[in-house]
C-alpha cells in the first residue's frame, strides 16, 4: 500500500469518519438490545407510584424518538407525559417558559409534583424548569445534558437531581454532563449519547432513582 494511502486510512479524518459511523450505529444497536431486556418489559424493576413524568428530547428532536420510554415508564406505574415541544432548537426562553408551564399544569391537575428526565438539551430546560417552579418538581434525572447552564444558580434541596452520564459520549464530552450541585447524584453508563435514552442499563438506574426521590 501506498504510504499517501496509508497515511489517508490512519489519518484524522480517517479518525473522524469511524466516529461518526459509530455514534450512527450504535443507538440501534443499544435499541436492539433493550428490546431483548427484561427491564423493557417491566421485570424486576420497582414498581412505580403512578406519579407524572415529564419528558424532554434532546436538540433538533422531539417527542417522538422518546415513545419507547414513554412506553416503558407507562409499564413500570409510572404516568408518562409528553412535553409538546415541537422541536428543541436550542436553550432560550420560550422553550424554558413551555416546559415550565407544562410542569406546573401536571402539578395543578393532580395535585402531586412531576419528575422530569430529559435527555441531553431537555435535561438542561428540566432543570432549568425546576429551578423556575421547585414547588411543581420532585426530580430531575438528565441524561448526557451539557449542566454548564445555568450551573451558577444552585437547585433547591427540595428537588431531586440525578445526572446520567457516559465516558463514552462524543456529543456532550466527559465531564460536562455531571451535576455540579451538592445534592446530585451522579450515575456512569456505558453507551452511546444518543443511545442513553435506548439503553437497558440506563432504564435500571431510572427505575430505581424515580421509586426513591420524593
Amino acid at each position: 500500500m501506498p504510504p499517501s494511502t496509508r497515511s489517508i486510512l490512519s489519518g484524522p479524518a480517517a479518525r473522524l469518519a469511524v466516529a461518526a459511523l459509530t455514534e450512527a450505529l450504535l443507538p440501534g444497536v443499544e435499541f436492539g438490545m433493550l428490546v431483548t431486556d427484561p427491564v423493557f418489559w417491566g421485570m424486576n424493576v420497582p414498581r412505580g407510584d403512578g406519579h407524572s413524568v415529564l419528558l424532554i428530547p434532546g436538540l433538533l428532536g422531539n417527542d417522538d424518538y422518546l415513545r419507547p420510554l414513554s412506553d416503558w415508564l407507562r409499564r413500570a406505574g409510572y404516568s408518562p407525559i409528553w412535553s409538546g415541544l415541537p422541536m428543541v432548537s436550542g436553550f432560550s426562553e420560550a422553550a424554558i417558559g413551555q416546559v415550565t408551564e407544562r410542569a406546573e399544569r401536571e402539578h395543578r391537575s393532580t395535585g402531586s409534583r412531576v419528575s422530569i428526565i430529559g435527555h441531553s438539551m431537555g435535561g438542561v430546560l428540566g432543570r432549568s424548569a425546576a429551578l423556575r417552579r421547585p414547588n411543581s418538581v420532585r426530580h430531575v434525572i438528565t441524561m448526557g445534558s451539557p449542566m454548564f447552564y445555568e450551573a451558577r444558580y444552585r437547585l433547591s434541596l427540595s428537588v431531586a437531581l440525578t445526572a446520567i452520564y457516559t465516558r463514552s459520549d462524543r456529543i456532550v464530552r466527559h465531564p460536562h454532563a455531571l451535576a455540579r450541585d451538592t445534592h446530585a447524584e451522579n450515575i456512569e453508563v456505558r453507551g452511546s449519547h444518543i443511545g442513553l435514552a435506548h439503553n437497558g442499563e440506563v432504564y435500571r438506574h431510572l427505575a430505581r432513582a424515580l421509586a426513591t426521590a420524593d
